[in-house]
């Protein structure tokens, strides 16, 4: 009886937890090793299929047709308060429009997050589709938009007890290269601000400001600079991640090989959302009968300063894509 009385204290002590993890109305879902090797610093630079679910403003540019796969390697169960780095990222964009004077393209994707408790045997779990567009503004070319489509599936698996529910988010981006050296983003998350309940009890997805910049020293080296949260919407919902920096850079050593380093939100308060992270990149390119084929291997190594109780305090991820 007592067996049966302590272990039912302990699921009831996990869903206590699992409420207020999700009562913290603060979800970044982060998706792709090479925006996640630059420290998430990737609002203004959003040169790549990742644009999609970082800025949808960059797919005003995209010229090719690309698909990229992201995926954790070890730690794939870990949950990190206040941002989940994908378990696995897959998105494919393909430009819609035909002329150079109307660039724009669309962009699907997929990545999920679980998180798994060796003692309860009990899952947390989110998945997450969604579909962007971006294009140039027909007034300037120097100037992009774009608005993107997400939705959320959350579950809690636990044994005996199962809880879920979905939310539909709308995310716009806004990206805009003033000179060759500098360029200037702006992703809103959530802007209609969805709710979702879970083991009844009802939790928000946050409106959040994300500004961000992007310097071009030169045609090998950009560093990259973004504020998460800029307004301080998040501050007195569970967790503050308002204000919170994010600095990277990247550096092609070569035609073939490149550098990154990331810093991610050093200033927080949350001290298991603190991350430094490093990247490789290599690219090859080759022409497949008249096309153009260029391939993409990245490799990302994350280090937390502070993780959560439980948690491994480092993670690798590989990612591929290709342009064609």
């Amino acid at each position: 009886m007592f067996k049966y009385l302590g272990k039912r204290l302990l699921i009831n002590l996990f869903i206590i937890g699992f409420i207020v993890i999700f009562n913290q109305n603060v979800w970044a879902v982060q998706g792709g090793a090479r925006p996640i090797s630059m420290g998430g610093a990737f609002v203004a630079l959003a040169d790549d299929a990742n644009a999609s679910t970082w800025n949808p403003a960059g797919l005003g540019w995209q010229k090719d047709h690309e698909v990229s796969v992201s995926s954790t390697i070890n730690g794939r169960n870990d949950y990190i308060t206040g941002d989940f780095v994908s378990d696995d990222y897959i998105v494919y964009t393909s430009k819609v429009a035909q002329s150079d004077s109307e660039q724009g393209a669309i962009g699907v994707y997929f990545q999920n997050s679980t998180y798994e408790n060796q003692i309860t045997r009990s899952k947390t779990i989110l998945w997450q589709p969604g579909i962007a567009y971006g294009r140039q503004f027909f007034s300037d070319p120097n100037k992009a938009w774009g608005i993107s489509l997400n939705y959320f599936n959350f579950k809690s698996e636990i044994p005996g007890i199962s809880s879920s529910d979905t939310a539909l988010s709308l995310n716009a981006g806004f990206l805009w290269s003033i000179t060759e050296n500098l360029s200037l983003g702006l992703l809103v998350e959530n802007i209609n601000e969805p709710t979702f309940t879970i083991h009844g009890v009802n939790s928000r997805l946050i409106r959040v400001w994300r500004p961000g910049l992007a310097y071009y020293v030169d045609a090998a080296t950009v560093l990259t600079f973004d504020i998460y949260d800029l307004t301080g919407n998040t501050k007195d919902r569970g967790s503050d991640f308002s204000q919170n920096v994010r600095l990277g850079m990247e550096h092609y050593i070569n035609d073939d090989f490149s550098l990154r380093l990331g810093v991610h939100n050093p200033n927080s308060d949350v001290d298991s959302s603190k991350y430094y992270s490093l990247g490789l990149g290599w690219q090859y390119s080759e022409f497949f009968i008249t096309h153009p084929v260029c391939y993409y291997l990245d490799y990302t190594f994350v280090y937390w300063q502070d993780p959560a109780v439980g948690n491994e305090d480092y993670l690798h991820q590989f990612g591929v894509s290709c342009k064609f």
